[in-house]
């Protein structure tokens, strides 16, 4: 049986199969979202099972020549992470995206380390934010969907518009298409912008946010408490614009388990 090189992995979701094993969906460095057997873990619930938790960082080794390949060894590749509160659902949505929307068996070492990265800054909080706090849960979240996006070739270019073919400008207004990405537009005074009309003051901090790469992710460029909290709505308006179509109909789970517990969006 072929077995593959030891990878890093993230247990995305699982679901039971026969009577004593789990289908598990791993994301890993250099096979991206991948699926795999894990015989007999339903049955070894002191060992095994226990260790097949969300959230927890592993080394796995998969074997066999098809796409549903098998469980092998797995060992602890560092101290789980445990979320709290908000921060749960928050994981649990960067789970449900990465299973919808990965393709299986590509490499994406850049949205593992994104995904690194979220649960880390997630790991820090205590889940019930609130408020203007709420955007120390906000920010890692909406960064780490850019990443997503942009991975998949779905992000548009946050600093550039194709049709002005020059530079986004900060004191003009942007209108987004999917076809074609930012396009300038003239609102008349009193005019009230559309729900894909955007700041370019804005796309740029988005833009250096999404590039910035450190433990804040951008945040501190944003300015002002009230500018902070502007630059999110339009984050999480422009991921949900992008993520609608491709998505489709079906709901996200983790959206609506999110709004039965907290009543919000």
């Amino acid at each position: 049986m072929q077995q593959l090189p030891p990878q890093p992995a993230y247990i995305l979701h699982s679901r039971p199969f026969r009577d004593t094993s789990l289908i598990l969906e791993l994301l890993t460095p250099d096979y991206g979202r991948i699926a795999c057997i894990a015989k007999g873990a339903r049955r070894d619930k002191q060992r095994r099972q226990r260790a097949l938790q969300p959230f927890a960082p592993l080394l796995v080794t998969l074997l066999g020549r098809h796409d549903l390949k098998t469980l092998g060894p797995v060992e602890s590749a560092g101290q789980p992470l445990w979320l709290k509160g908000r921060a749960v659902y928050a994981g649990l949505y960067a789970n449900e995206l990465l299973v919808r929307l990965l393709p299986e068996g590509e490499s994406h070492p850049l949205v593992f380390s994104a995904y690194q990265r979220l649960l880390t800054q997630l790991a820090r909080l205590t889940g019930e934010e609130r408020g203007e706090q709420g955007a120390v849960l906000e920010w890692p979240l909406r960064c780490f969907e850019l990443h997503l996006l942009q991975a998949l070739g779905s992000c548009p270019e946050l600093d550039f518009s194709p049709l002005d073919n020059g530079p986004i400008r900060a004191e003009l207004i942007y209108r987004l298409t999917m076809e074609e990405g930012f396009a300038p537009v003239h609102l008349p005074a009193g005019a009230v912008p559309r729900g894909n009309d955007f700041s370019g003051a804005h796309l740029l901090i988005l833009n250096a946010w999404l590039f910035a790469g450190d433990e804040n992710g951008g945040e501190e460029g944003a300015g002002s408490l009230e500018h902070r909290a502007e630059v999110l709505v339009a984050a999480k308006r422009l991921c949900r614009l992008i993520l609608a179509p491709l998505l489709g109909s079906r709901p996200l789970k983790s959206r609506e388990l999110f709004r039965q517990v907290y009543g919000a969006s």
